[in-house]
């Protein structure tokens, strides 16, 4: 893949996230794509566990912003860093950074993504105390 056609499926990745709209996420993925986020969590079947994982999110945030940072292109993938400001619906604000690394098969589809970042960290953040 060009590095211009990877930007474009990293786009529409970050860009769905950010609107919470799974439809168009799952349009970029495999059927049988695995999401490790973060990295040490059990494995998501994105397939299998869009709508559960977007429901959760929209139930929990109010808004997430995510901004690509920096990207590093290989033949058929990417790494990303990263960084996210969300507002829960409790009104608290946290920022994470992390790191992505999104593989994409002979089709041109999201195989894996293996996310690193600190996900406890950030809810910490954002409990009512």
């Amino acid at each position: 893949m060009s590095t211009e056609e990877i930007a474009a499926l990293l786009t529409t990745y970050f860009d769905n996230m950010t609107a919470m709209n799974p439809e168009g996420w799952l349009g970029i993925f495999s059927e049988e794509a695995v999401i490790h986020d973060p990295v040490g969590a059990p494995p998501k079947h994105v397939h299998q566990d869009a709508q559960h994982l977007f429901k959760v999110l929209a139930h929990f945030f109010e808004t997430i912003e995510l901004s690509k940072d920096s990207i590093f292109f290989v033949k058929n993938g990417a790494a990303v860093k990263w960084t996210m400001q969300v507002v829960a619906k409790n009104g608290r604000h946290a920022t994470a950074e992390g790191i992505s690394v999104f593989e994409i098969n002979d089709a041109g589809k999201l195989q894996t993504v293996s996310s690193y970042w600190d996900e406890a960290a950030m809810m910490m953040k954002l409990k009512d105390n």
